[in-house]
C-alpha cells in the first residue's frame, strides 16, 4: 500500500513534495502532454501540407507520439530497466492501439457528427483515452518499474 501524504510526521510541505515524486500519473501526464503535442503537431502538418486525410494522418501522427511517450515513460517516469525492449514496447503498443481506436472514433464522431475540427476532435479525443492508458502502461507495460 502506497503511504498517504497524511500518514507521515514529516511537514506538509515535504509530505506533498514526496508524494508528487512518488505519484508516477503526473509524470505521465506531463509526458502525455510532450507526446499529444508531437502527435497534434504532425497530424496538422499531414493534413495542411502533405494533404492527407485526417483519419490517416491521425493514426500515423498517433503511432510518432506512443515512441516518444514509451522511451520517456520507460526511462524518466517509472526508472524501469526491464531489457524486453520488443516485449515491453509491443505490451505498450497494444494498449496504446486501444487507445489509438477510442481516439479515432471520437474524433470521427467530432468532425462527421459535430462538425468540429478535426484538431478539436483530437485534443478531445486525447483526454478520453489518458486514463485508460496511464493505468494499463502503469500495470501491464511497466509493472516491474515500480
Amino acid at each position: 500500500m502506497t503511504p498517504s501524504i497524511f500518514s507521515s510526521p514529516a511537514p506538509v510541505q515535504y509530505r506533498i513534495r514526496d508524494w508528487i515524486r512518488n505519484e508516477k500519473m503526473i509524470g505521465f501526464f506531463l509526458i502525455g502532454i510532450v507526446s499529444s503535442l508531437i502527435d497534434i503537431s504532425l497530424l496538422y502538418v499531414f493534413c495542411t501540407y502533405f494533404g492527407i486525410w485526417y483519419i490517416t494522418a491521425s493514426a500515423v501522427s498517433y503511432f510518432c507520439g506512443i515512441v516518444t511517450s514509451y522511451i520517456l515513460n520507460k526511462y524518466l517516469n517509472f526508472h524501469d530497466k526491464d531489457r524486453h525492449y520488443l516485449t515491453q514496447f509491443s505490451t505498450f503498443t497494444a494498449i496504446s492501439f486501444s487507445c489509438l481506436l477510442v481516439n479515432l472514433c471520437v474524433i470521427w464522431l467530432a468532425v462527421e457528427l459535430f462538425s468540429l475540427n478535426y484538431l478539436a476532435g483530437k485534443i478531445i479525443a486525447t483526454f478520453c483515452a489518458f486514463f485508460w492508458n496511464y493505468h494499463g502502461q502503469k500495470h501491464y507495460t511497466f509493472r516491474n518499474g515500480e
